[in-house]
């Protein structure tokens, strides 16, 4: 699917959803200018799902493409131990968008027999996934294994003891601010006391020297997609506070939990040796994804985005 300024173009969005008992792939039918700031609503007055803009009915609509879409079946989580089995779901996701490519192609080919509008082109891509999902990758953005992966399917027993201990160490009054600010409480299926037990676990060592960064499976798609590999992807506010670790009101990583993610034993040692004493209080450990507004413009796909300090502010 190329596009062409010679032809008029049908345009497509692509909305894949990684859920955690399947993944799929639709395609919508987009009608209207691209760079839109329409603000959307779902519209059932027809016998497709539809989507259009509060304000008036002679905007733009996204129309689900009749037979456009692909379904794969699986279990993307692991239930108690809480992992991910992240390479079939990325092969999973890949096959599923290939599938609605080619289904695209044959719609495409069956309209240009019939002398009807024959070539679509690929707007935009749209993600639902699973909450609470981080994925630890290498520096080239692939993941590092399935052990170093979270969800919210979490119940490990060492996680829970590690909810325990931040309850010991924190107290009352400062877990109860924390709450307040991230809407999160302290639980094994948020990402704090998983991040916490994996890297207290020696046994874990050889994943967590390789890591760069923590990130979502979309995030993890969309790195892959850019062909922009020496670019950090960002995650989205909504990814960002289902891990338990965002300041919501702020829409930046919460200070005391990042504090206590990176100055964690585990990482301290296994990021920069013990000998390293710059980085004993955590300030250059970089380990978390930086943020961003999925629904505003996103120039950091040509150009990317400065680095998260920790304070809210970017390099």
């Amino acid at each position: 699917i190329v596009p062409s300024f010679e032809i008029a173009m049908t345009n497509v969005i692509l909305a894949i959803n990684a859920g955690s008992s399947s993944i799929r792939c639709t395609g919508y039918e987009y009608h209207g200018v691209l760079d839109s700031q329409d603000d959307w609503d779902l519209d059932h007055s027809s016998t497709h799902t539809q989507l259009s803009p509060s304000s008036s009915q002679s905007h733009p609509r996204v129309i689900a493409l009749e037979g456009i879409n692909h379904t794969i079946r699986m279990a993307s989580v692991i239930p108690n131990a809480g992992h991910i089995r992240i390479h079939e779901v990325l092969s999973a996701i890949d096959k599923c968008v290939d599938e609605v490519l080619r289904l695209l192609r044959q719609k495409s080919r069956e309209e240009e027999k019939s002398n009807k509008e024959p070539s679509y082109q690929i707007v935009a891509i749209g993600f639902s996934t699973f909450v609470t999902n981080l994925v630890a990758v290498d520096m080239f953005g692939d993941p590092v294994g399935e052990e170093a992966t979270l969800s919210y399917a979490c119940n490990r027993e060492d996680v829970v003891k590690e909810c325990q201990t931040l309850r010991d160490n924190l107290g009352p009054e400062k877990l109860e601010a924390m709450y307040q600010r991230t809407g999160a409480p302290l639980h094994p299926s948020y990402a704090l006391p998983q991040l916490l037990a994996f890297y207290h676990n020696e046994e874990n060592q050889p994943l967590a020297t390789r890591i760069d960064k923590w990130k979502t499976i979309s995030s993890i798609c969309v790195h892959r997609w850019s062909g922009k590999l020496h670019l950090h992807m960002p995650i989205s506010y909504s990814e960002a506070s289902w891990t338990g670790m965002l300041s919501f009101r702020d829409c930046y990583w919460d200070d005391e939990a990042a504090r206590i993610f990176e100055t964690c034993k585990g990482i301290v040692q296994y990021s920069h040796g013990d000998d390293d004493d710059e980085c004993n209080d955590g300030s250059c450990i970089d380990l978390l994804p930086p943020l961003v507004d999925y629904d505003a413009a996103l120039p950091f796909l040509t150009v990317g985005i400065p680095p998260y300090n920790g304070n809210g502010s970017e390099n």
